[in-house]
């Protein structure tokens, strides 16, 4: 029966056998009693008949004990046609009249409130019992009504046995997880404002420039001026492309519209893909750029995204290391994971700046003018969501390092 499979259930049947059974040993011992008390009576009233009969007739004395040991049918009819013409019945030879009456309505009173108790009193635990379940619901109805209020606050979980008991621990599961997305919606939402209020800082700045080197074309200016000015406007045109381009990007990976490849990448390959669009950056600051690493190294993940994510990281070694500086790339494989490593010589990163460095649109004080601070929180979007991880250290007298680790699976 699936009730029997409630430990509720179970005990409060445990508890209505356990008192049936005693309702049932002390029906019986009082029946015994009653009877024994009866046939004692008894026992004494017919002695003292046959005493008296024996003392008046001892002639008599084997007759009476023959027929106490046994009595024969014809002698039962002799002694009630005897008792019939005193009128008196073999009823009425009973001992006590009024004792054998106490007797019956005795017991009759005695069957009556043990018969009481055995229905009454498990009809009562039942009561209780569901009592007591209907409380524990209407508990849970109270607190689903605070959690379709939005209030979370309220703990429920129960380490009691029973199918309640599972419920409330259920539920408070789920409050948990309701309240984490709450949460989780509630940091989107303000990440989301925050991000909005950033990126359209972020354009306010080269739009108005556009707009302001829009305004001096108009003016009669020299044409050397004029393709100074075109020049300036071209940048911020790649400025602004480029923001937008980098944007739309960090929304993919943050959206999930984005399927990472599994795939086998070449670090040489992958380096060699990332660093094509900066070539010449490396080449107008007359920096030195070191590859070395071990050959053949591989690890599973996304070639193009990986790259642009490698992409991000030796551009902002180049930004900020100065003039013929040094920027080095090493790689290295191992059973646990594949390891890329780039560093450089130039200014490093401040102490407080270094928990921030991969926060989006975040500046630090070594940070250019032109900075934007969305390309190395996509480096870290990127790496992550492949399984990777990537750290930064920098020593206070200059320099710094990006340490880029995929894991074997």
């Amino acid at each position: 029966m699936p009730i029997l499979n409630n430990p509720e259930a179970r005990r409060l049947f445990a508890v209505m056998a356990v008192f049936f059974v005693f309702m049932l040993l002390l029906a019986a011992v009082f029946s015994y009693a009653g009877m024994s008390y009866y046939l004692q009576a008894a026992g004494e009233h017919f002695a003292a008949v046959a005493g008296a009969v024996m003392e008046r007739y001892p002639q008599a004395e084997e007759a009476v004990l023959k027929q106490i040991r046994g009595a024969d049918e014809e002698t039962i009819s002799r002694g009630k046609a005897l008792l019939s013409r005193y009128g008196l019945t073999a009823r009425e030879l009973l001992p006590a009249t009024a004792l054998t009456r106490q007797i019956f309505w005795v017991n009759l009173f005695l069957f009556f409130l043990l018969a009481l108790l055995a229905c009454g009193i498990p009809a009562w635990l039942v009561f209780l019992f569901l009592k007591k379940q209907y409380s524990r619901i209407s508990e849970l109805t109270v607190y689903a009504s605070r959690i379709n209020s939005g209030d979370y606050s309220l703990d429920i979980r129960d380490n009691r046995e029973g199918e309640v008991s599972l419920l409330k621990n259920e539920i408070y599961k789920i409050t948990t997880t309701l309240r984490e997305q709450a949460e989780s919606l509630q940091r989107e939402k303000t990440a989301l404002a925050d991000s909005l209020a950033d990126i359209s800082h972020q354009l306010k700045t080269p739009l108005t420039s556009l707009f302001v080197l829009t305004d001096l074309l108009d003016d009669e200016q020299p044409a050397e001026v004029k393709a100074g000015f075109l020049d300036r406007i071209r940048a911020q045109l790649q400025r602004v492309e480029w923001l937008v381009s980098s944007l739309l990007k960090l929304s993919k990976l943050d959206a999930g519209a984005v399927t990472l490849k599994k795939e086998e990448v070449s670090v040489e390959e992958l380096i060699e893909i990332a660093l094509q669009p900066l070539q010449i950056p490396l080449e107008i600051k007359r920096q030195q750029l070191s590859i070395h690493g071990q050959p053949g190294a591989r690890f599973k993940g996304d070639l193009a995204w990986t790259a642009e994510a490698l992409l991000n990281i030796v551009k902002n070694c180049i930004e900020h290391t100065p003039e013929k500086g040094f920027i080095e790339i090493t790689y290295t494989e191992n059973p646990l994971y594949t390891e890329i490593i780039v560093a450089d010589n130039g200014a490093g990163i401040d102490a407080a700046d270094l928990p921030h460095i991969f926060d989006r649109f975040y500046k630090g004080k070594n940070a250019g003018e032109d900075s934007v601070g969305i390309g190395l929180a996509m480096s870290r979007a990127i790496i992550t969501r492949q399984g990777g991880e990537i750290n930064v250290v920098s020593p206070g007298g200059g320099g710094t390092t990006f340490t880029i680790r995929f894991y074997n699976r």
